[in-house]
């Protein structure tokens, strides 16, 4: 499926863009509907001016031909009579017309009589040009004449056959009306981008205390629980509310965590000793048990093994504590890690039916000339619980290697396997408390092991990293600064 471009996501998938974009419709609206009405109201109210300054203009005109019986036209009427009453209609029409009304009558033989001015140019024009195009009064029709614009309207139709119509330049009200619109839309422009604006600055001010909410929330940890407390100011009131809500959850989950810390950490340490004790007799019982069947040898032996997992897995959970509370002590002095690296091999051979092979860099002397910066105590640790899970995860009889090398200013160790490997899915979280791989499921362990060996790895001031195939094995890098007293430690180690 085709994924949504980024400004989609932006506007329909977050709450800022969802605001953004309700506010933006809602001034573009609010602007464009203030805008369209205004004008169609200006255009309106100009419109009715302008035809009822014509219509009262007519009904001057009408009242006072009608007194004077201008408009009646006699039954018999000699040519001198009629060019007299057309006269004088032509003078009433010159009293009540300007430059820019014009008021004219319509004879039933379609004669027009115009005002008698000459100031009053192209009027016989516009006459003309509407002549016979209306036939029902009170109608508006606009025209162009000469490149002028007017409207013209049939005000009334008499018995008699005759017109009285009326009409007005509007190209100056037209243009006016243009640039009036132009100026619309430069100002409702503007006024619509200043609004924008201002809007997109309040929606950011608004979310800014969600953003900081969310932030403060992706950077909280363990660590940071009781120095984490989130201040808004300035915020709007279910903001501040959400705050003082997370902040109060906050305290709450900090108080928790400390007492699991405390709890794990007692119950660690006060089970310790009764463990060892318990694997003390065991094991005493088993080398003097003399008349134990060989059945009994088996399960004592089974109890002494469950018994040194307990105890190795209650150290685990003890240094994860003594870690989470800042507890944690780790001696970094210069180490041999030749000789390190002997001690841990040989160990794991002895506790382990494998073949663990140990390969240095050559000639043999330069093992000696790697000095490392750790805790020799801790890196045992690290080594023999690297060993221990490569032979976990390992046919029997496939061998382990542990190999020791320097690369530029860190001293490198690999633990490496031909074991069951490691899902790619599953390797950035390998390190991970209590995670195992999916593929790890028949095995026995806690899943602490591993974040154990980082845990002390990084202590120690260095890294551990992971490459592994499926199938094919896995290897695992520890990588140690290396110490500026290397020399010294050298000879002190040859001379013991």
């Amino acid at each position: 499926m085709a994924t949504s471009p980024h400004w989609r996501d932006h506007l329909l998938g977050s709450l800022t863009g969802q605001l953004q974009l309700a506010t933006y419709l809602a001034v573009f609206l609010g602007f464009s509907g203030a805008s369209i009405g205004g004008l169609w109201l200006t255009q309106r109210n100009q419109a009715i001016s302008r035809d009822t300054e014509l219509r009262a203009n007519a009904r001057s005109l009408e009242t006072h031909l009608l007194a004077d019986r201008l408009l009646e036209k006699p039954a018999t009427e000699s040519a001198t009579a009629r060019q007299r009453r057309k006269q004088a209609i032509r003078e009433e029409l010159r009293w009540h017309s300007t430059m820019r009304h014009t008021l004219w009558i319509e004879e039933p033989d379609g004669e027009l009589l115009l005002p008698a001015d000459a100031r009053l140019p192209g009027k016989k024009a516009v006459a003309e040009a509407v002549n016979g195009s209306l036939n029902k009064p009170g109608i508006t029709q606009s025209l162009s004449v000469n490149g002028l614009d007017y409207i013209a309207v049939l005000n009334r139709v008499y018995p008699s056959g005759q017109r009285v119509w009326s009409s007005a330049e509007v190209t100056n009200i037209n243009r006016a009306q243009s640039a009036f619109l132009n100026w619309m839309i430069v100002i409702w422009g503007s006024c619509l981008l200043l609004s924008l604006w201002i809007v997109n600055g309040l929606v950011r001010r608004i979310i800014r205390p969600l953003r900081q909410l969310t932030n403060a929330s992706a950077q909280l940890t363990a660590d940071t629980l009781n120095t984490s407390a989130l201040t808004i100011e300035g915020a709007p009131l279910e903001v501040t509310q959400l705050a003082n809500t997370y902040n109060d959850l906050r305290a709450r989950l900090a108080k928790s965590w400390a007492d699991q810390r405390r709890f794990v950490s007692a119950v660690s340490h006060e089970l310790r000793t009764p463990l060892t004790i318990v694997q003390g007799y065991l094991h005493r019982t088993i080398k003097r048990g003399d008349n134990l069947s060989e059945g009994q040898r088996k399960g004592l032996r089974t109890a002494e093994e469950e018994s040194v997992r307990m105890r190795h897995l209650l150290d685990d959970l003890l240094d994860l504590s003594r870690s989470d509370s800042g507890q944690l002590r780790v001696n970094s002095e210069p180490v041999a890690m030749g000789i390190a690296l002997h001690e841990a091999v040989d160990l794991a051979r002895s506790s382990l039916e494998r073949d663990v092979l140990l390969e240095l860099p050559q000639p043999s002397h330069d093992q000696q000339a790697v000095v490392a910066m750790a805790d020799p105590d801790r890196l045992r640790q690290v080594l023999l619980d690297l060993i221990e899970n490569a032979h976990k995860y390992s046919p029997s009889a496939t061998p382990v290697t542990v190999r020791l090398r320097q690369e530029d200013a860190m001293a490198v160790v690999e633990v490496e396997d031909q074991g069951i490997g490691i899902p790619a899915d599953d390797l950035a979280k390998v390190f991970d408390r209590f995670h195992r791989a999916a593929n790890a499921r028949v095995s026995s362990g806690s899943g602490l092991g591993l974040s154990i060996v980082q845990l002390l790895v990084e202590a120690m001031g260095g890294a551990v990293s992971v490459r592994s195939q499926l199938d094919q094995g896995s290897t695992f890098t520890v990588r140690l600064p290396l110490s500026n007293d290397g020399a010294a430690v050298t000879a002190r180690n040859v001379t013991e």
